[in-house]
């Protein structure tokens, strides 16, 4: 076991704090996984806010770990060396959320060489937690020798990046709630379905769908599944303790701390389904299966970004590309290209 890996609970629960202003939440989300990103050469974290209609990357935030604060120029540098044109191809030939720059040096050689130079690395490794339409986190970690992910490894990678995801866009929905914007989310019973009570896994309030008794028995089982994962297992198998810990619960609710005035603890459970829409007939989740899919996501790692079972998101999958009239996974990448990915406007 790599001790780095430690640090992936820590992650977690620092992309799901609530208590942090905005401006907070990328520093503590970067400092919680020094001991994981830190490869030697530093790390970084750039906080995306959507793309422009040409297709521009905006950022809002942009932050060096400690003693690598210079990362960030250092890449803006790097892409300055190329036509903007050259960038945008060479960013779009990327595949997957979790990549490494290896690989695509092969078609991109000179845009790899010049990011190596300037962060004094070898290869780089990217995680990609953003949502479609663009808005989210993306943490890279420059590496000194080039490297190549096993599968488990990626999919260790893969489970982060969904929390961290998953994170951002709770901090995104809840900061959209009037007095509470840009300052610390000291009320996160705002808009929350149930209540848990995590000393005995039993809910104290539900509503809406979380009243449902089959949804009720979900909430508790993953409540405990999170409990074991914060637990001693954290330390001792990181890679199950994360695994534990889906990113969703039944493709809806994230589970976040609460505390109340009297300082007891409780699991709030917050809608915080990625909000993606198709114009086409494809149902909420079958929209969002068909999405991850396009963007070379497995049965497996949809299953745990949104709290699915792997023999459900085939299912899903199967029925929209039947929807879709495409048969393959290329024919549905070029599906999905024409479709505007991102999220009605807030009501």
């Amino acid at each position: 076991m790599e001790p780095s890996l430690q640090a992936a609970i820590d992650v977690v629960e620092a992309a799901y704090n609530l208590e942090l202003a905005a401006g907070d939440w990328l520093p503590n989300v970067l400092s919680a996984g020094e001991s994981l990103f830190d490869h030697g050469l530093g790390y970084y974290g750039i906080i995306g806010a959507g793309v422009t209609e040409e297709g521009i990357p905006i950022f809002t935030q942009a932050l060096g770990s400690r003693g690598a604060e210079d990362l960030p120029m250092k890449v803006m540098r790097s892409a300055q060396e190329f036509d903007p044109d050259i960038v945008h191809r060479a960013s779009a030939d990327v595949q997957g959320r979790v990549y490494l720059l290896s690989d695509v040096c092969d078609r991109w050689p000179n845009v790899c060489e010049s990011i190596n130079r300037h962060l004094g690395s070898k290869d780089l490794l990217s995680l990609t937690a953003t949502d479609p339409d663009g808005c989210g986190v993306n943490i890279s970690m420059p590496l000194p020798e080039r490297v190549a992910l096993e599968r488990c490894e990626r999919e260790f990678w893969q489970m982060l990046e969904v929390h961290l995801a998953a994170g951002h866009r709770l901090r995104r929905g809840l900061g959209q709630q009037g007095k509470v914007a840009g300052a610390p989310i000291t009320e996160a019973t705002l808009d929350a379905e149930a209540l848990i009570d995590p000393s005995r896994f039993l809910l104290s309030h539900a509503n809406g769908e979380a009243a449902d008794r089959g949804a009720s028995e979900k909430l508790r089982e993953a409540a405990r599944l999170v409990d074991k994962a914060r637990g001693p297992l954290r330390k001792q198998d990181p890679k199950e303790a994360l695994r534990l810990w889906e990113g969703l619960v039944r493709g809806k609710w994230s589970l976040v701390d609460w505390f109340d005035t009297d300082g007891r603890r409780f699991l709030v459970a917050k809608p915080n389904a990625p909000r993606i829409r198709d114009p086409r007939g494809l149902t909420e989740r079958e929209a969002q299966v068909a999405t991850y899919a396009s963007l070379g996501e497995t049965s497996k790692i949809i299953g745990y970004r949104l709290g699915l079972s792997p023999a459900y998101v085939s299912r899903l999958l199967h029925d929209a590309m039947r929807k879709l009239n495409v048969k393959t996974q290329a024919q549905l990448v070029e599906k999905m290209r024409t479709v505007d990915l991102k999220a009605p406007p807030a009501a």
